[in-house]
């Protein structure tokens, strides 16, 4: 009998969350889709293959399109108003301009140029930061 109160006491914490703020992060869709960004921003900064780093971009594309019906959870706690509609303009802007920067470097991949993907990593550096300090914020 006791050994059944210690697997199931197994099995049950087995399933509780580490923390409730890594289970927040990882089981949004935002943050799924801005964890699928990153892995190919990551793989794509690295790459010197031109099909490989546009199928990477292509990646990261995909990901930030999703991630751009999304709302981010700091601004679903902003009251209903013309502040909210203006930052959830602002952040569909930013991530327009993230998509366009991630068009860049498919472009430059197609075209052989590598060493241009290392300027618009340099961009894209500055657009990740800029966004996560204004959606991003640690609650």
């Amino acid at each position: 009998m006791k050994i059944r109160h210690i697997l199931l006491t197994m099995t049950l914490c087995s399933m509780l969350p580490i923390s409730a703020a890594e289970e927040k992060s990882e089981h949004t869709a935002l943050g799924s889709q801005m964890e699928s960004f990153n892995d190919a921003y990551k793989a794509f900064r690295k790459e010197t293959d031109p099909a490989k780093g546009a199928a990477l971009a292509r990646d990261a594309q995909t990901a930030v399109a999703k991630a751009l019906l999304e709302t981010p959870e700091s601004l679903t706690k902003l009251p209903d108003g013309a502040e909210k509609s203006k930052a959830a303009a602002d952040y569909r802007k930013m991530m327009g301009q993230v998509y366009v920067s991630l068009c860049e470097v498919e472009e430059a991949f197609l075209s052989g140029k590598i060493e241009d993907v290392a300027k618009i990593v340099e961009s894209l550096k500055a657009m990740k930061k800029e966004g996560h300090e204004k959606f991003a914020k640690d609650e």
